[in-house]
């Protein structure tokens, strides 16, 4: 805590001759110089309108990442940034080492707390001056960016990020749901909250970059901008506007670290819920823990070179080549559950979760029916083919020619996993089976098993079910009259399932889902 937030003056060691604060009624051809512990001058500098940097910009380019001057030269590793780091895999870790049990707990907090501290932040800002003034341009869209395809890859994506869509959090999430767990009602709200928060946080936003604009005598759309900018620049650059600019401070960076947070954790646990879904060994208790810090362990080891002074730029690059794959797996996903697995059969499967309710069967067919046959495919592939028309490469003074490589090689890492597992799943069943044609190997791996379906046999109740359950008894009992007829000890016919209630046809079939 300061008297002054540093991020406010131009007088500080990391500032330059081009750096102004708003509102600064000096030109730029003035002498200007700057006495601080440098003792920089600045007299006879040639100034241009596009070099001149803000004071929050500098603070934040210059002496919180030290950026390099572009993606070519990563520098240093910072180690405040890598402290804070660490910290933040610290905390996740902690809060995710016994499972969904801890994470249940922490979850509460830092989802439901920056809402807290997003209402003080709102009405700190509707009672400032120009508060009206930012939000008339917050609910005054331009009709014309419709035209521009990166807003809809952007808009699409910032969904897909924001609900956690095709990343398989939701799914390592639900996954210790009630089977009858009513998903329609939740598929409903969840979108319907995402939606409210995002639309209600704009209001705590530009109610405050009004005030900054009325103060500085700047439009409203010369003080905003986007990504890091709006959040670690123009925000924090209009609070140190208001009284105790350092009280409002804290409550908006530590919004942030709750929201970062709180989208860290089912991010994190989908992967150790499907690496530990993939061996059953690593949920032994021995292991458990273990493997848990590991996986920690490297995200951080992982996240480091964005902890360097050129680290920013390589932020800016993943970002850019995340947004297409999402897109990509999602339309996959559509296809895969309504022209693979089958529409009828998928109905069947969520009716058996929600109980059949009428005006569930009456929401499910007038709604999800026509999106995921038509609208929702229809509209990523849209999307998709609209951003490869309108793709414009990232290539300035930052980002050479080479770094676009590094872009589409990202999205390749990302995309290569199913047509690759597909590729090795078609091969090993090739020489598994005698197969005189691949169509027929084809037709048959774009087909569902039998085996497919709920975990636990009582909730096996839809005749299309009732095959497997009979094969699976079937084998059950013979395995029962192998055992009778074999002079084994009683320790072993109970690891075989002769004796051992837990070994039961129906619980062996139930660890293969």
């Amino acid at each position: 805590m300061q008297s002054t937030v540093p991020w406010s003056t131009c007088g500080n060691d990391w500032n330059t001759c081009y750096c102004r604060t708003r509102g600064m009624n000096t030109s730029l051809d003035d002498p200007l110089m700057w006495f601080n512990s440098t003792g920089l001058n600045c007299t006879g500098i040639d100034f241009k309108p596009e070099d001149v940097k803000s004071s929050s910009e500098e603070y934040y380019y210059k002496y919180v990442l030290e950026a390099t001057g572009g993606i070519y030269d990563l520098g240093k590793v910072k180690w405040d940034i890598t402290l804070c780091n660490l910290l933040a895999w610290v905390i996740i870790c902690a809060c995710l080492i016994n499972g969904v049990k801890t994470m249940g707990k922490a979850v509460y907090f830092f989802a439901l707390f920056p809402y807290v501290l997003m209402t003080i932040l709102l009405v700190r800002g509707v009672t400032l001056d120009g508060a009206k003034k930012g939000i008339d341009y917050y609910l005054s869209p331009d009709t014309s960016k419709l035209t521009e395809a990166k807003v809809w890859k952007a808009a699409a994506s910032q969904i897909f990020f924001s609900l956690s869509c095709c990343t398989g959090s939701l799914t390592a999430m639900s996954s210790y749901n009630k089977f009858d767990n009513n998903v329609l009602r939740d598929s409903i709200t969840i979108p319907i909250i995402n939606c409210l928060t995002s639309f209600y946080a704009g209001f705590a936003i530009f109610s405050i970059l009004g005030f900054m604009s009325v103060n500085t005598g700047v439009s409203v759309a010369n003080v905003t901008t986007d990504g890091q900018g709006l959040i670690f620049v123009a925000y924090p650059e209009a609070l140190s506007e208001l009284p105790v600019p350092q009280l409002w401070s804290c409550f908006f960076f530590f919004m942030l670290i709750c929201l970062g947070l709180s989208t860290q954790f089912p991010s994190v646990e989908a992967v150790l819920t499907g690496l530990q879904d993939e061996f059953s060994s690593l949920r032994k208790k021995k292991y458990a823990m273990m493997f848990r810090v590991s996986v920690c362990v490297i995200g951080f080891l992982v996240g480091l070179p964005m902890c360097t002074q050129g680290g920013t730029y390589l932020q800016d690059l993943f970002d850019n080549a995340v947004g297409l794959p999402l897109l990509l797996v999602g339309f996959l996903e559509i296809f895969a559950i309504v022209w693979i697995y089958g529409l009828k059969r998928f109905t069947e499967d969520v009716m058996l979760m929600v109980g059949g309710v009428k005006s569930g069967r009456i929401l499910f067919y007038a709604y999800y029916v026509w999106n995921w046959v038509f609208f929702a495919p229809l509209l990523i592939l849209g999307i998709i083919l609209f951003e490869c028309i309108q793709y414009e490469p990232i290539i300035d003074e930052h980002y050479p020619a080479w770094s676009e490589a590094i872009t589409w090689s990202i999205v390749g890492f990302i995309m290569v996993w199913m047509p690759a597992w597909y590729i090795i799943r078609f091969c090993l069943e090739w020489k598994k089976e005698d197969f005189k044609h691949g169509g027929r190997l084809f037709v048959q791996l774009n087909q569902p098993t039998i085996k497919w379906g709920p975990r636990d046999a009582e909730n096996r109740t839809v005749p299309r079910y009732q095959k497997y359950l009979l094969e699976q008894k079937n084998k059950g009992d013979i395995l029962k009259h192998q055992n009778h007829q074999t002079d084994v000890p009683m320790e072993t016919k109970a690891v075989q399932g002769h004796d051992n209630e837990a070994f039961t046809p129906e619980t062996v079939m139930s660890w293969k889902f």
